[in-house]
C-alpha cells in the first residue's frame, strides 16, 4: 500500500453478477470506488478497514421550533447551491444568504456557518443549526463533502425536496374545491338538524307514530344533534387542532398515507409516487458514488412507515446479505416488472445509478398520469356524494314537514 492511502473493506458485484468481496487501497472512499470500477466490480459496500463507515444521521424526531419548513429547507438548498456552483466558499455563501436580514432561511445560515467556523462538516451544521433532519439531503450533503461535488448534491437535494412539494401541492389544490364544498354541506345540513327542525317536532310529538319513517328519521337525527351540538363542535375543534399541529410537526403525511393504504386505489397512487421519489433518490445517490447498501439504508429510512418502507427495509437486508437489487425488489410488489427489467438491465451494464434514474422518470410521468385521473374522477364523485347528502336530507326535511300538515288538519 502507497503511503497515504488507506484501506478499505468492500462487498461488490462483477458484470455477471458474482458477488466479490476484499480489501481494496485508495487516498479516500471515492478513491477506493474508483478503483474498484476500473476493475469492473460495481461496490455493494464499502467501509474503512479500521471498522469506521460512513458518518450516519442521528436524532431524527420532531420538528423543532427553529427549524426550517420543507418550503424553507428546498429553498435554502437551492441557494446556496447556486452560490456553491460559481466555486464561492461554503462559508462565505452562508454569509452571503444571511445578509437577507431576519428572515428564518438568514438566520439559519448565519448558525450553519458559525458552526463551520467551529470545524464542524457541512451536514451536521445543517442538521444541529438548520434543523435539516431529512436524511437523503443529509446523505447527498455528507457523500459530496467526499467526493468534492457540493454544488451538484446540494441541486439534486433540493430538487427532489421540490418533487415532494409539488406531489403534495397538486393533491391539496385538487381537493380543496371538493373539501370546502363539503364543509359547507356538512355545516348546512348541521344548522338545519340543530335549528329547524326542532320547531316543527312539537306539532307531532303526540303522534309521532303517524309520521313517515323518513321524517321519524329526521326528527330523531335531529334530537340527538340538538342535545350534543355543544361536544360535536368542542370534538370538531380538537380533531381540526390535532391536524393542525400533526401538520406543523411533519406527521401528517405519514398519517394519511396509512389511512390511504386501507384504499386500494388510492394505495396504488400512493405506493406509485413513494416508489417514484424512492427511485429518484436511490439513482441520484448512487450517481455520488455512494455505496448501494449505505443508499438503500438511507431510502428505507426516509419512506413513510407502511408498506414501502417495510418493503424496502427488507430489500436492504436481502442486498447486504448478497442479492442483487432487481433480485431483491423482485421477491417485493412495489414495482411493475418492466422497472425491474430495466434495473436489471443496470446491473448488467454496470450503469445501475443511470438505470434507476432513468426508470424513476418513467415511474413519474405513470405517476402523473394516475394522479391527473384519479383527482378527474374524485372530484365529480364527490361532488356527486354531497348533493345525494343534500338531497336526501332535504327530502326527508320536506316530507316530515308535509306530515305535520297532514297530521294537523
Amino acid at each position: 500500500m502507497e503511503q497515504g492511502q488507506k484501506s478499505f473493506i468492500y462487498v461488490a458485484r462483477d458484470a455477471t453478477g458474482a458477488k466479490q468481496s476484499g480489501q481494496v487501497h485508495g487516498a479516500d472512499q471515492k478513491d477506493a470506488m474508483r478503483v474498484l470500477r476500473e476493475q469492473g466490480l460495481f461496490p455493494v459496500s464499502l467501509s474503512a478497514d479500521e471498522g469506521t463507515g460512513p458518518a450516519r444521521t442521528k436524532g431524527f424526531g420532531r420538528r423543532r421550533a427553529d427549524q426550517l419548513t420543507p418550503r424553507q429547507t428546498t429553498d435554502f438548498l437551492v441557494r446556496l447551491a447556486k452560490l456553491s456552483g460559481r466555486q464561492i466558499q461554503s462559508e462565505r455563501a452562508l454569509a452571503i444568504i444571511g445578509d437577507g436580514g431576519e428572515a428564518p432561511i438568514s438566520k439559519a445560515a448565519l448558525k450553519v456557518r458559525d458552526r463551520l467556523r467551529e470545524g464542524a462538516a457541512l451536514s451536521a451544521a445543517m442538521r444541529e443549526k438548520a434543523g435539516v433532519d431529512d436524511p437523503v439531503t443529509l446523505s447527498l450533503i455528507s457523500g459530496a463533502e467526499v467526493s468534492g461535488d457540493m454544488a451538484s448534491a446540494l441541486s439534486t437535494a433540493a430538487d427532489i425536496m421540490q418533487n415532494r412539494l409539488d406531489t403534495r401541492r397538486r393533491i391539496v389544490t385538487g381537493l380543496m374545491y371538493p373539501g370546502i364544498l363539503l364543509t359547507v354541506a356538512v355545516l348546512s345540513v348541521g344548522l338545519i338538524m340543530v335549528a329547524i327542525i326542532p320547531q316543527f317536532l312539537p306539532l307531532v310529538e303526540d303522534r309521532i307514530e303517524l309520521v313517515p319513517t323518513m321524517g321519524r328519521a329526521v326528527f330523531a337525527v335531529s334530537g340527538f344533534l340538538s342535545a350534543l351540538w355543544p361536544i360535536i363542535a368542542l370534538a370538531a375543534i380538537g380533531l381540526g387542532l390535532a391536524i393542525y399541529l400533526a401538520a406543523r410537526r411533519g406527521l401528517l403525511g405519514g398519517i394519511l398515507s396509512r389511512l390511504g393504504n386501507r384504499v386500494p386505489i388510492i394505495r396504488r397512487l400512493v405506493l406509485r409516487n413513494q416508489m417514484m421519489l424512492l427511485l429518484h433518490v436511490l439513482g441520484a445517490m448512487l450517481s455520488r458514488e455512494i455505496t448501494l447498501s449505505g443508499a438503500l439504508r438511507v431510502v428505507s429510512k426516509s419512506a413513510p412507515i407502511g408498506p414501502v418502507r417495510t418493503g424496502m427495509s427488507d430489500v436492504t437486508k436481502q442486498v447486504e446479505s448478497g442479492a442483487a437489487l432487481s433480485a431483491a425488489l423482485g421477491t417485493t410488489d412495489l414495482l411493475p416488472r418492466e422497472s425491474l427489467e430495466m434495473i436489471r438491465i443496470g446491473e448488467e451494464a454496470g450503469d445501475l445509478g443511470g438505470m434507476i434514474s432513468r426508470t424513476s422518470g418513467d415511474m413519474r410521468e405513470a405517476a402523473d398520469r394516475d394522479l391527473e385521473r384519479f383527482l378527474l374522477l374524485f372530484q365529480p364523485a364527490l361532488i356527486v356524494g354531497v348533493g345525494l347528502m343534500i338531497g336526501v336530507s332535504l327530502y326527508a326535511l320536506f316530507s316530515a314537514i308535509v306530515s305535520v300538515n297532514a297530521i294537523s288538519f
